[in-house]
C-alpha cells in the first residue's frame, strides 16, 4: 500500500484532544513529522506522522486534555499539582504517549535481525 501524508482531519480522527486545533497548526507539525520519517518504509508511516505531530503539539501544551498523566494531586483554586518523580522526569519521546507511540512504530518500523560478523583473519 502506498503511504499518503495524513491531514490534519486524520490527526484530529486519531488524537481527539487536537479537535479544536487549527489545522494550520496541525499541518505544520504533519509536514515536520512527514520530512521526519522520510526514509520510512510505507507501511505504518501515516501512524508515526501522527504520532510525532501530536508529540510536539503536545509539548508545546497545544490541544486539550484531561489531568496529566503522572499528576497525583490536582487543586484548582489557587492552581497546585503534584507530579509524581517517574513522569516528571521523562524527557524526549518518553515525555508524552504520543511520542512513545512513534518510538514503538520506529521500533517496528526498522526491526530485524541484527548480525554481526567478525572477517576472518590470515591463517598462518
Amino acid at each position: 500500500m502506498a503511504y499518503t501524508k495524513p491531514t490534519a482531519a486524520n490527526l484530529k480522527a486519531r488524537f481527539p484532544a487536537f479537535a479544536a486545533v487549527a489545522d494550520a497548526t496541525v499541518g505544520y507539525w504533519i509536514d515536520e513529522g512527514d520530512a521526519e520519517t522520510a526514509s520510512w518504509p510505507d507501511t505504518g508511516r501515516g501512524k508515526a506522522v501522527m504520532a510525532y505531530a501530536a508529540h510536539r503539539l503536545a509539548e508545546l501544551g497545544i490541544g486539550a486534555a484531561a489531568v496529566p498523566v503522572g499528576v497525583s494531586s490536582f487543586k484548582s483554586g489557587t492552581f497546585s499539582a503534584t507530579v509524581s518523580d517517574a513522569v516528571a522526569g521523562l524527557t524526549g519521546f518518553d515525555a508524552t504517549v504520543y511520542g512513545r507511540e512513534f518510538v514503538a512504530l520506529r521500533r517496528v518500523a526498522f526491526a530485524g535481525p541484527r548480525m554481526a560478523w567478525t572477517p576472518p583473519t590470515a591463517l598462518d
